[in-house]
């Protein structure tokens, strides 16, 4: 039986670099081997918010105004033990980085490379919605030169009503101000020329958002349905070097890599997993992909629903 455990809280710092585009400090901890965002556990009497700011300035040095709550991560660990982290934005303001038992090391990294650089998946959606919010906030993309990625989207089962939020980790009813972390917030992180889709509704339907908003029609493929891998194969070699998005089934996603894989040496920076409405991006040039990370968001919202917020 599942237990659930207290919530962790942590915040995503945030600077403006010197070429002007958005980066964000993850932390190398030596304990656990992994880049991450920096988190911890409340203190007696301490709120979320407070845990947040400590943890980052005992982990990092650096002191951070807090803004905006960003998507909350929601799993279950090796012990079947329920967990919850609550992140917020945290923009910095001062301080200087010292190594010490925890935190041996830090980046201060743009939105892409950090989504690169992460080891768990799901710290992904939080720098995706942080990246949405700062484009809402300051309205300029977050990443002036956006690079060409194949992203690789399951469909999702649209929502036409109510609010089910499941699948993303959010909070329970009554939570307000999360950032967005979803499919169609990528267009700020990646240059997208195509939009390719699987015939199903459900799969048109879950691209449509990011292609109204980079002005580009779903274009209907057949050779995303299934059936033939061969086909589905000759077609990703066809957009090689290119920004495209191709929404398709679980097993379409699955064959693909596994062939990368195999043929490309194409590096999956975990095993092959991925639920509905969430993507697989894989990097490369027009030689070859070179590497692939999965990237969990959530669900198209309904109809009618929208999240605000700001990151400062």
């Amino acid at each position: 039986m599942s237990k659930t455990r207290l919530p962790t809280y942590g915040a995503l710092p945030w600077r403006i670099g010197t070429k002007g585009a958005v980066e964000v400090l993850l932390i190398h901890r030596p304990r656990h081997g992994d880049w991450s965002i920096p988190k911890g556990k409340a203190e007696p009497g301490e709120t979320g918010r407070e845990c947040a700011a400590r943890e980052v300035r005992e982990e990092t040095g650096f002191d951070c105004r807090l803004g905006a709550e960003l998507p909350p991560i929601r799993y279950e660990d090796r012990k079947n033990r329920v967990k919850t982290i609550r992140y917020w934005a945290a923009a910095a303001e001062s301080g200087h980085f010292t190594a010490n038992q925890e935190v041996d090391a830090i980046r201060w990294l743009s939105l892409p490379a950090a989504l690169r650089t992460v080891t768990e998946p799901r710290d992904r959606p939080p720098i995706v919605a942080l990246g949405t919010q700062l484009q809402l906030q300051l309205g300029v993309r977050p990443v002036p030169e956006r690079e060409k990625m194949l992203l690789l989207v399951r469909g999702a089962q649209v929502i036409r009503g109510g609010n089910d939020r499941a699948d993303s980790g959010a909070l329970p009813a009554g939570a307000t101000g999360l950032a967005d972390a979803s499919l169609a917030a990528l267009g700020s992180m990646f240059e997208i020329e195509r939009v390719l889709s699987a015939p199903s509704p459900r799969c048109i339907g879950t691209v449509a958002e990011l292609a109204r908003q980079e002005s580009l029609e779903v274009e209907q493929s057949h050779h995303l349905a299934g059936g033939s891998l061969e086909a589905t194969l000759d077609l990703v070699a066809q957009l090689r070097g290119r920004g495209t998005v191709l929404c398709t089934h679980e097993d379409v996603m699955a064959g693909v890599l596994a062939h990368l894989s195999r043929h490309e040496r194409t590096v999956l920076n975990k095993r092959f997993r991925v639920r509905k409405g969430s993507a697989w991006v894989v990097t490369g040039d027009g030689s070859r992909y070179r590497s692939a990370y999965y990237l969990p968001l959530s669900a198209p919202a309904p109809e009618g629903t929208q999240n605000a917020g700001s990151a400062q």
